[in-house]
């Protein structure tokens, strides 16, 4: 997510969404430094896995009940 992205999706909260996004932003590139490239890459696989698995089972929850 890109800082442009981040106010885009915070200007509903008008002037402070901008110091905000800021913020955030800020947090998240200290985080990032915090980490090496290769944990990086081995976190971002995790999400995607855990991502792919809620989507299924969302589906499949959804099947069934409706």
């Amino acid at each position: 997510m890109t800082k442009e992205e981040l106010k885009n999706a915070l200007k509903d909260f008008g002037s402070k969404g901008k110091e905000i996004a800021d913020e955030l932003y800020k947090k998240l590139e200290s985080e990032k430094e915090t980490m090496d490239t290769n944990t990086r890459r081995k976190t971002r696989v995790f999400w995607v896995v855990v991502s792919v698995c809620t989507f299924v089972i969302g589906v499949a929850v959804g099947y069934l009940f409706l």
